[in-house]
């Protein structure tokens, strides 16, 4: 592993989980299966999906001996230690309190649940089973954004007080999968793509108690056929938004502007945190810090990083396994992708009432 992410200290050749995936769409096939398969302290021992072409072709590409149409016959009989929930957004709370419920360790995909109510049910289950619970926010597991987070922390920044989140995409609307489908996923550029530089603002600021949400969002692009790098997705059975704007007040004072969107007409496609503090100010991509200093506007940047060349992937999965093996809190805590999940049900809501939203 690059860059010396597999401390196996308190790992021994026993300590090997043995691991089951559900789902094997293309988060399944794309990163986790890859990085769990090869973690040193993985088996990756099961797979499961409802449909069983999927599920034979992806067990005979990992070379995973057990195959199931069902998860909880899986649960069943693996034994298994972990499971990664990759299906559809609709599905992640049942599968996952499932899991827990058989005394199973989860990674669920972003985002945690449909709705708060989904995502207390799951964290609630943790609790009551004590089983490890994280969510797939790897973002935050990027050298870049683990570097901001220790100049946060430092208190280089001083108090933060303004956030700028932006996941912008000219275009980009997923044409695979189900991703177009509101009653399946939830929703659409915020659900899917926004939902990742929001936690990666949050965490970097603490997770402040958020108070109120106001937003707007939009549908215009999504709906009809149009230039899409990714392919043409089904714009007759477009139910989602793919703009979102939104304002976040927060109980210290903190003000976030976010906008998100899956295809809008502007430049070029931008991903930016931009933390804004009493003694300086940050962009989280790629790392700049901003101050005044010595009568002058300076602006610094990392020449090299701690972890630059590592796989965010791979360094979400061993912090998984190791938090499981060293019994500690993954860096991702599911009361922290809550938070996440109750602001974007706030932006809905307030987007259809058209008013601001108290939490």
């Amino acid at each position: 592993m690059a860059d010396g992410y597999y401390n196996q200290e308190h790992a021994t050749l026993m300590d090997k989980l043995r691991v089951g995936i559900i789902g094997t769409g293309g988060i399944a096939r794309g990163r986790h299966l890859p990085c769990f398969g090869r973690h040193p302290n993985v088996t990756l021992a099961a797979v499961s999906d409802v449909v069983r072409e999927s599920v034979d072709a992806v067990a005979k590409e990992f070379n995973i001996p057990g195959v199931y149409t069902d998860y909880n016959e899986m649960f069943e009989k693996e034994q298994l230690d972990a499971v990664v929930v990759c299906t559809p957004n609709k599905y992640h709370a049942p599968a996952a309190i499932s899991a827990l419920e058989h005394g199973i360790h989860v990674l669920c995909e972003k985002p945690m649940a449909l709705d708060p109510a989904e995502g207390r049910a799951m964290l609630a289950t943790a609790q009551k089973t004590g089983k490890t619970l994280s969510i797939g926010f790897h973002y935050r597991h990027m050298a870049t954004v683990r570097a901001a987070k220790r100049v946060v922390d430092a208190g280089d920044l001083g108090n933060t007080y303004m956030v700028r989140v932006q996941a912008l995409r000219r275009r980009g609307i997923p044409s695979w999968g189900t991703f177009v489908h509101k009653h399946i996923q939830g929703g659409g550029a915020m659900i899917d793509f926004g939902v990742h530089l929001l936690d990666t603002a949050l965490w970097l600021i603490g997770n402040p108690k958020p108070i109120e949400v106001c937003a707007s969002l939009s549908q215009n692009l999504g709906t009809q056929p149009n230039v899409n790098p990714w392919g043409q997705w089904n714009y007759k059975e477009f139910t989602v938004e793919d703009q979102v704007a939104a304002f976040v007040r927060f109980d210290n004072g903190t003000s976030m502007l976010l906008e998100c969107s899956w295809a809008l007409n502007i430049p070029e496609s931008v991903e930016q945190v931009s933390i804004s503090g009493t003694k300086a100010g940050m962009e989280v991509f790629p790392l700049r810090v901003n101050k005044a200093d010595h009568e002058m506007l300076v602006s610094w940047k990392p020449d090299w990083m701690e972890g630059e060349r590592a796989d965010a992937g791979d360094v979400q999965t061993n912090d998984f396994v190791t938090a499981i093996l060293e019994r500690r809190s993954p860096i991702v805590r599911p009361e922290q992708a809550l938070q996440v999940t109750e602001i974007v049900d706030a932006i809905y809501r307030s987007a259809e009432a058209g008013k601001a939203i108290q939490l």
